[in-house]
């Protein structure tokens, strides 16, 4: 899956609002973590950041999509 179908998901959801307000890595975390399966510990890997530090990006990012 891709970035792409993930910004379909949320744009087909009316979320488009609020998806435009996620930083890149928001989306990229958001879309590794509940599209591509991946757990936090191996993007935190990617990203050479700890896992709790991805855990806190993506829950900052799932919040920003609440918003709307």
């Amino acid at each position: 899956m891709s970035l792409d179908r993930l910004e379909n998901i949320l744009l087909n959801n009316n979320l488009e609002e609020s998806y435009n307000l996620l930083t890149k890595r928001e989306k990229n975390i958001i879309n590794l973590y509940y599209l591509e399966g991946y757990k936090d510990k191996e993007i935190a890997i990617f990203y050479d950041l700890t896992r709790q530090a991805i855990n806190y990006i993506r829950k900052k990012g799932i919040n920003k999509l609440k918003i709307f």
